[in-house]
């Protein structure tokens, strides 16, 4: 059935097990139900976050155990904000549940013995830690009755939403800024979506795209959808933790754009302590920024406020320069005793070819700045070498694969034994030395 005949009906049937109760605004504590279509504070401003009954949640987490529950972003249903069993059955059911890898290799080159990487790019379905969220930005979306979406995107989001809408039956509208990465735009053509590449950074493209929603009447998964589609990082934390044996680790290093994912994997460390499951409070969140657009890092590193930049950086998916999560990411580094690092763009690169040498992951630059910064904290001290450190890896580098700087090989050599032989002394030798 197409889109244009599918018409998507409002929330019916038995509700979820969610314990969410309130939207809330957690500078001027305004508060409004859940069923609202709110995404900002109307008396202050800044953005809205969901409250639960975590008592409730608690209660109903030890009563049901968690044996047989799925392997999902929905695990814990209960710390999550979607209410409606129906639009949780359509949307995420193979998201989450990445590996969590011992990075022994990698470790190895920083002096880490416990060193992890959180591996979001063998998510499903997009192959981004931005299934997480998009999955409950859909999910809301059919709470609501609403079969359009848009999206306002540095390049995973628009993948993510193309993907997900499709499953859902929903028509996607991806808009992306000047400096485009193709290949995911393509993606999104591909997955159905419509493509929009707008005269502008991502910052003026969010502004625009917020005009358009409040004009047109349509969704956005990350700005009219944002308090629901942030929730969805926390299950990153959960997933960790629980991946740890309930052991929280010493340290998360975490790439920052907009600041969703590291706020949220601090609420939802933060939340995993109050419900009783794992004590997480000494766990310290670091910040992933590469230097061309590095607002957050800025004001860590510098004990400031965040002052917005225009991104001059290859890693495009980072390239937010007026980050919406920015202050909370800020907080929540601070609370934890956390810190950030800035490596460059060669840094970026170098740290995306160790990564595939020494564990076999081609990340894209978010990851390799992530990977950079381990390496750098690590060299500062900051990260001791019998802590236990997860780095998360959020994208995968096929999808930019075009970006990356060429690296030469021997082409049309003779097609015999003499010469295919000498080839590989050359590569042996060349192996040699960088061994």
């Amino acid at each position: 059935m197409s889109n244009a005949t599918q018409h998507l009906e409002g929330p019916i049937g038995r509700r979820t097990r969610s314990c969410a109760t309130e939207l809330v605004c957690r500078d001027c504590g305004y508060r409004t139900a859940l069923e609202e279509r709110a995404f900002k504070c109307p008396a202050c401003g800044d953005g809205l976050d969901i409250d639960y009954d975590y008592e409730r949640a608690g209660a109903a987490i030890a009563e049901r155990g968690l044996e047989g529950r799925p392997w999902n972003v929905w695990r814990f249903e209960e710390l999550l904000p979607i209410t409606s069993a129906e639009a949780q059955a359509r949307v995420g059911q193979f998201a989450g549940h990445t590996p969590l890898i011992h990075a022994d290799r990698l470790g190895a080159e920083f002096g880490l013995r416990k060193l992890y990487l959180k591996d979001d790019s063998t998510n499903r379905p997009s192959l981004s830690y931005k299934d997480r969220v998009v999955g409950m930005a859909i999910a809301r979306l059919l709470e609501l009755g609403k079969d359009e979406v848009g999206c306002v995107s540095t390049g995973n989001v628009g993948t993510a939403v193309a993907a997900l809408a499709a499953k859902a039956g929903a028509t996607a509208y991806v808009f992306y800024p000047g400096n485009m990465e193709k290949g995911k735009a393509k993606a999104c053509r591909a997955l159905g979506a419509q493509v929009c590449q707008l005269d502008g950074n991502y910052d003026q493209a969010n502004r625009a795209c917020r005009e358009l929603s409040l004009a047109s009447g349509i969704e956005f998964a990350n700005i009219t959808l944002r308090p629901f589609y942030a929730e969805g990082a926390k299950t990153m934390a959960f997933e960790v933790v629980e991946d740890l044996g309930w052991d929280a680790p010493d340290h998360f290093v975490i790439p920052a754009a907009g600041g969703t994912l590291s706020s949220r994997v601090h609420k939802g460390l933060d939340e995993l302590e109050t419900v009783g499951l794992a004590e997480t409070a000494g766990t310290k969140i670091n910040i992933a920024q590469a230097g061309g657009c590095d607002p957050i890092a800025t004001a860590i590193l510098e004990g400031g406020e965040i002052e917005p930049q225009t991104p001059d950086t290859a890693a495009h998916s980072l390239a937010i320069g007026a980050p919406g999560d920015g202050p909370l990411v800020v907080d929540a580094v601070r609370t934890r005793g956390g810190s950030a690092a800035t490596p460059t763009d060669p840094e970026i690169w170098d740290a995306i070819d160790l990564l595939g040498a020494t564990e076999g992951i081609l990340t894209e630059p978010a990851g390799g700045t992530t990977i950079a910064t381990v390496g750098q904290l690590a060299a500062q001290g900051k990260i001791g070498p019998d802590e236990t450190v997860v780095a998360v890896i959020s994208g995968n580098g096929l999808k930019t694969i075009q970006d990356h700087p060429d690296k030469a090989w021997p082409e049309m050599v003779a097609c015999n034994l003499e010469s295919m032989g000498a080839q590989l002394e050359d590569f042996r030798r060349i192996a040699a030395t960088v061994a």
